[in-house]
């Protein structure tokens, strides 16, 4: 059996007080409804996905590898991150989740053919740091065309710091289908020109993820401190409030990644910059004045790219190499294609490393992801103020810094945090009635994470780690090596 087919095989908040554009007022998942109605529930299984995931290159010791990047700078599927030693994996976008997950196995073998006795690190955070003089910004092969990438990872190494830069993840990328569009049309009784109602309908869906993401944080987050000298580099780049807050927590910590302490924006510069997702003029708007320089102050941003929300919107044309280039520069061209084009697909940023699964993710994780974007669609999806913007800040720290346990730390949901998950996993399951069992069958097994009654993949590393200081070394290198094997045929 193929590991693609194995790969196949394994495995909300209250009522809203007011309806965002193309959500309906009522019952919450009235929406819905109404989308079936009028034949939509053939669609809810239409879509368009993609993965990118970032994945260090180590020597057999878990050091990171002294070689270059295998592939040219015009290779765009198997292309250089930050590092030179850090790949990423990028997919064509895809009619369903089985067969994205099918080409990154690909993908995963021509790396590996590529690389020869080299593992890929299974985890977020890296499992060796005493010679981190070995990873370097990307060189591009020194070609001079290249220069601006250089000196943007340049810039990026000396704002957030080389520990911060490597830590890896997956991105996952999704779109809804034209036919679907149409479908929400006559669903929510929008009279919206199509660019217009299209981008209302994806700035809700992300005001919604915003609202749950500490729940999937808790659910999916892997990313718990391992390698020391890795930890200190990393604290000595983050600011002192959070260093304190950090060494209080550590014992604790489920995933550094999406925590305060990883690719999260600082709270005073999130505040700053004012991003509420309310439309696509006001995201653009914002960071665009985040990027232009102030008066005696640098930038709160240096490019779009830097804007390092959990979800971002993202032009047709960013999945296609584009887009193309700005008359105001790099800097601006993405904003200046959302401009024109609208809101293409949107790019989720909060997959930890799966270590336990040969791809960084399987199959059953990226169904509830799904099934978590239509749900949070379908819900009334009202303006998100400062007060809840707070709520959600301080929920993204519990989900994170103390979500190694939901049941006995200081930091576990409330009870009001628990009714809004019960809530938003009730959406999904009248949702999942509609769609392929495959669908329940992930639900079901992320209530039973959340109510701690099946491991989460927090749960099973730390099941797995031995003692003693190299205990996230061994088990990372054991498990390339299994994971090695296991694509030995895929490419």
């Amino acid at each position: 059996m193929s590991v693609q087919r194995r790969f196949v095989q394994k495995g909300v908040m209250s009522k809203a007080r007011s309806s965002a554009e193309g959500a309906l007022p009522g019952a919450p998942l009235a929406a819905f409804e109404r989308f079936v109605e009028a034949g939509g529930e053939t669609l809810l299984t239409a879509g368009h996905w993609g993965l990118e995931r970032e994945v260090l290159r180590v020597e057999t010791d878990g050091q990171p590898a002294r070689t270059p990047h295998p592939f040219s700078p015009e290779e765009k599927q198997i292309s250089v991150d930050f590092a030179e030693t850090q790949a990423e994996l990028i997919t064509q976008p895809q009619r369903d989740p089985e067969s994205a997950l099918a080409e990154l196995a690909r993908l995963h073998g021509r790396l590996q053919a590529a690389i020869g006795g080299e593992l890929l690190w299974p985890l977020s955070l890296p499992g060796r740091w005493d010679a981190p003089e070995r990873v370097q910004a990307a060189s591009f092969a020194g070609r001079p065309e290249w220069e601006a990438q250089r000196i943007y990872r340049q810039n990026l190494e000396r704002r957030h710091g080389k520990a911060r830069q490597v830590i890896s993840g997956i991105h996952y990328n999704f779109s809804f289908t034209a036919d679907f569009f149409s479908c929400w049309r006559a669903a929510t009784n929008s009279t919206a020109a199509e660019k217009p109602m299209r981008d209302a309908a994806y700035f809700a869906a992300m005001r919604n993820f915003l609202r749950h993401q500490p729940v999937f944080n808790a659910l999916w987050g892997v990313s718990p401190p391992g390698d020391e000298a890795f930890w200190q580099d990393l604290l000595a780049h983050t600011r002192p409030d959070l260093r304190e807050e950090a060494a209080k927590c550590r014992e604790r910590i489920s995933s550094v990644r999406l925590s305060p302490l990883g690719y999260a924006l600082a709270a005073d510069v999130e505040r700053a910059i004012g991003v509420t997702f309310s439309s696509l003029t006001e995201y653009r708007t914002k960071i665009a004045a985040a990027i232009e320089p102030r008066a005696h102050a640098p930038a709160l941003l240096a490019h779009e790219r830097e804007f390092y929300s959990p979800v971002r919107p993202k032009p047709a044309s960013a999945s296609e190499g584009g887009p193309a280039a700005s008359t105001r520069g790099d800097r601006f061209a993405l904003l200046e294609a959302l401009e024109r084009e609208g809101v293409g697909y949107l790019e989720f940023r909060v997959f930890d490393l799966d270590p336990f699964e040969p791809l960084g993710i399987g199959i059953e994780a990226l169904r509830f992801f799904h099934l978590s974007v239509l749900a949070d669609l379908f819900l009334p999806s009202p303006p998100i103020s400062g007060a809840e913007r707070a709520r959600i800040a301080d929920r993204n720290r519990w989900s994170t810094l103390c979500g190694s346990s939901l049941r006995d730390s200081p930091c576990a949901p409330s009870p009001d945090e628990r009714r809004d998950a019960a809530n938003w996993f009730d959406a999904m399951a009248t949702i999942a009635s509609r769609m392929p069992p495959p669908y329940a069958g992930a639900l079901a097994a992320a209530r039973e994470r959340w109510a701690g009654r099946r491991p989460r993949p927090i749960d099973q590393l730390r099941a797995a780690l031995g003692s003693g200081a190299d205990a996230t070394l061994e088990l990372g290198l054991r498990l390339a090596r299994h994971h090695r094997e296991t694509l030995a045929h895929e490419s």
